[in-house]
Parts: structure tokens; sequence; C-alpha cells
């Protein structure tokens, strides 16, 4: 069961560089946030603020019951959504060292039909809530920080996203007050696979591929009520929920060492799905808990208002509140080598699956400067779903790891009991930036169709942890959209 000196060094100096390189382009694509985008025509130029409008297709998303207040068929296509985003690590292990991940994204995100009769409003929208695809090949040749290592080499392609597709139906009950709701069939997916490989000064290596594939069906529904009390000001509140109906993830991963001997131990084999998971680890078998297949159940509830001055100009203001998530089952490990057995007992809280609560703002307006030409600006908050991450939290972490391993463990002939104590460090939720975004839009419209180009910007600062055997670093992010809509009207 023991390694030899040589092997254990190589260990922890892979899993050091390995997680460092990789380990940000995996949960940067993660949602640390909740607002991932916008959706229709007018909604993006007014920074989501659209719970009061939603008078156009995509009001079935951020609003149903304000297509009770519509009065034309229409048809609404996002012909292009383009998304430049970067992030960055600042201070990596050492002062200066920064490591930069960026994502570039080309998609439609927003298909709409609304159709008329008379007080009874019907819909049925696709809303690419969030698509993002990597991929990636880095080499890093003799790293000052590991003298020991001669070259390290990842190749990763990863892909998530998530798909809603639905009916939505409205009642105008009076000529001021109308009900709306739409059923989203949601699909949320992640393909990831990676392979890395890292070559040491007397010539050994050592070399980990996997491949983790998921894939979580729901239902999202969502309600809303539509009033305007004078001509002027309209309300608006909507209520959203995801339940998850189900889903199945398959993880599949080797790793291999050429200091090892050939054998049963040379190579380590883990494989999981949402029923069941193993390894063999040098030798060692380990029953895993079964791996995590859901999404987080959040609820989020928008209410807002709008004013209507001129037939020129309105105003809107929409609060976004997005409740948490915490899900726990059992992660027990039970090892075993020989006639030698090891429990492991550890937190039953799944961490992949934490949300905090989150309130944001968004605020927007919008001038015809013509007729047919009119100009739309906004402001948006779009606050962090995750734990604050302190540098006295990361410093008493590692003292923790580096003094007792972060486990107390108690042994009685072959039987050995331990308890694991949940590390900061190795939390998949290691990004807290608090970001703020405005918009400009360009619309022009006739009475039969309507063109709209809207930019985007989204900026943040904050913290984050990407690597477990440092401390936290200064964490900073940019995201600059174009949007093009495309609409027709009957």
């Amino acid at each position: 069961m023991k390694l030899n000196m040589k092997s254990c060094i190589q260990y922890v100096l892979t899993s050091s560089i390995f997680y460092l390189a990789i380990v940000s382009s995996v949960y940067a694509s993660e949602p640390f946030h909740n607002i991932h985008g916008f959706y229709g025509e007018r909604a993006a130029g007014l920074g989501g603020a659209f719970t009061a409008i939603a008078d156009d297709p995509s009001g079935a998303y951020y609003n149903p019951a304000g297509l009770g207040f519509t009065y034309n068929d229409r048809i609404s296509i996002s012909a292009s959504n383009f998304k430049d985003t970067k992030r960055k690590y600042i201070n990596i292990d050492t002062p200066g060292q920064t490591y930069n991940q960026t994502h570039q994204g080309f998609d439609p995100n927003f298909i709409g039909l609304l159709k008329n009769f008379d007080r009874w409003k019907f819909a049925f929208s696709i809303v690419n809530t969030y698509n993002y695809a990597y991929n990636r090949a880095d080499q890093v040749n003799f790293p000052l920080v590991s003298p020991t290592i001669n070259t390290t080499r990842n190749f990763t392609k990863e892909r998530y996203s998530q798909l809603l597709v639905g009916p939505s139906v409205a009642y105008l009950l009076t000529d001021k007050l109308s009900f709306g709701a739409t059923l989203y069939y949601l699909n949320d997916t992640k393909d990831v696979s990676r392979t890395q490989f890292q070559q040491f000064s007397d010539l050994s290596y050592v070399m980990r591929t996997f491949v983790d594939n998921r894939r979580t069906s729901g239902l999202m529904p969502v309600i809303g009520v539509q009033y305007q009390p004078i001509d002027k000001v309209s309300l608006g509140a909507s209520f959203r929920h995801i339940h998850v109906m189900g889903g199945n993830r398959l993880y599949n991963e080797f790793y291999l060492d050429s200091t090892r001997r050939p054998g049963s131990t040379a190579v380590d084999f883990i494989e999981g799905t949402g029923v069941a998971s193993s390894a063999i680890e040098a030798g060692v078998l380990t029953q895993r808990p079964a791996l995590n297949t859901r999404i987080p159940e959040t609820s989020e509830l928008r209410v807002g208002v709008a004013y209507f001055p001129t037939s020129r100009f309105l105003a809107s203001f929409d609060i976004i509140r997005t409740s948490g998530f915490r899900a726990k089952q059992n992660q027990n490990e039970v090892s075993s080598l020989g006639s030698r057995v090891t429990y492991t007992i550890t937190d039953t809280e799944v961490r992949e699956l934490t949300r905090v609560a989150t309130t944001n703002f968004a605020t927007g307006m919008e001038y015809y400067l013509a007729d047919t030409f009119s100009v739309l600006a906004g402001f948006y908050t779009n606050e962090p779903n995750t734990k604050p991450i302190s540098w006295t939290e990361s410093a008493l972490d590692l003292y923790l790891q580096s003094q007792f391993g972060n486990q107390i463990q108690a042994s009685s002939g072959d039987t050995t009991v331990r308890y694991r104590l949940p590390r900061s460090g190795t939390d998949p939720r290691n990004e807290y930036s608090r970001n703020r975004g405005i918009s400009l839009g360009f619309s022009w419209v006739t009475s039969k169709s309507s063109v709209s180009v809207t930019y985007i910007r989204e900026v943040g600062a904050g913290n984050s942890r990407i690597d477990a055997n440092s401390l936290s670093q200064r964490f900073e992010y940019e995201a600059n959209s174009i949007y093009i809509m495309v609409s027709s009207k009957n």
C-alpha cells in the first residue's frame, strides 16, 4: 500500500501543476452567477429590466403575463449572439504570475413565436440560456516554480450548455390586468474530456486521462402577472422554479506513473455513474459514492415597474431575487487492500450544487429619436451565487492541511476509521466576483418588422482559489457581447 518517496513527490507536484494549469477552465464554465445573458429584442437593450413590459415573444421567459398586452402575431429570432469573456487570476503561487482564461462564442440564443386570439395569447419559445465550448492545448516547459519538471502538457475539450423549450399562454382578464404562464422543458449538459502529461527531469512521467459527461433534464414553470393601474405605469411580477426530473452521468479516468513497477498497481482506474462509483489506485480498491447527476433547483422572483411619461420614452426597473440551494447525500468511502479496510467519513454536502441567494437590480430606458428608430440603454448588477473567498480562510486551510492532513483517524487491527474534514481549497465553487454591466442598443421598427443591435459589457472583481495548494488570489472578470435580433409582425 505504500508508495516510494519519489512517487509521492511526483504525485504532489503533478496534482498541483495540473490543477493550476487547467482547473480554471473547468470551473470557469460553471455558473458562478445567476444572470447568464439576455433574451429577446428589447430586453437586452434595457439591461434585462423587462418584467413590467414583456410585450414581445421574449416575454415568455421574463413574464408571460406581458404577452396579454400584445396585439400582433410575431416571430422573433436571435440572428446571432457573440460573446467574448476573459477571466484573470492574479498572483497565482508567486507575485506577478497571472493566468488568463478566455472564451468566445457565436450562437443563436432565442427563438419565439406569438399568436393572438382576442384576449388569449399563445407563444412558443426556445431559449439557449448558455453555451460554452472550449478546445485548448497548453504546454509549459521548465516551470520556475517546479525545477524538477521538464514539461507539462494539457489537451482539453469542454462543453457546457442549457436549453429551454416550451409553450406559453396569457389571458387578458381586463384591459389593465393579465395573467400568464410558461412551461419550459430544461436540458442541461456537461461534456469534458482531458489528457494531461507531465515529464520530470529524470525523464520519468505521469499521464492522466478522463472523460466526464452529464445530462440533466427537468421542468421550469414560469407564472406571471402584469397590471397597468394608469396609462403611464405598468407593474409586473413573475416566479419560476427548476424541478429536476432525472439525469445520468458517466466518468472514466486512468492514471499512469512510469516509476511504478509493472503489474496490477501500475495503472489507476476510476469509473463512476449516477448509481455507483469505484476506484483502483495503487492497488487499493475504493467504493465511492454515486456521482451527482442534478443541477441546483433554485427559484427566482422578478418584480418590475415601467413608466411611460411620453409616447417616445419609457423607463423600467427590476428586482431579481434568486434563492440559494443546498443538497446532501451520503459521500462516505470504503477502501480495502488485502485484509486491511478503511472507512472514510466525509461531509454530506454536495458542494458542486451549493448556491448562495442573490438579489440583483436592473434598470433601463428607451427613447425614440424618430418614429422608426430608438435607442436603448441599461444598467444591471450580477452578484455571485458563491460564498466570499478570503485570504485568511485559505491560509488556515493550508495550515490544517500541512499539520493534520485535514483528517482524523483511529485504527484497530486491520480496520481504520477516518474522518475527512471538508477543505475550502477543494471547493468547486471557488470564484467570487461582484459584477456590473451596461447595455446600449439601437432598434429599427416598421409596421411589419424590426431589427435591433445591442452591445453589453460586464465587468467585475473579487477573489478566487483555483489552486488548492496556494493562497487565494485576486480575480477579475470582463465580458463583451453583441446581440442581433430580428422580428416580424402580422
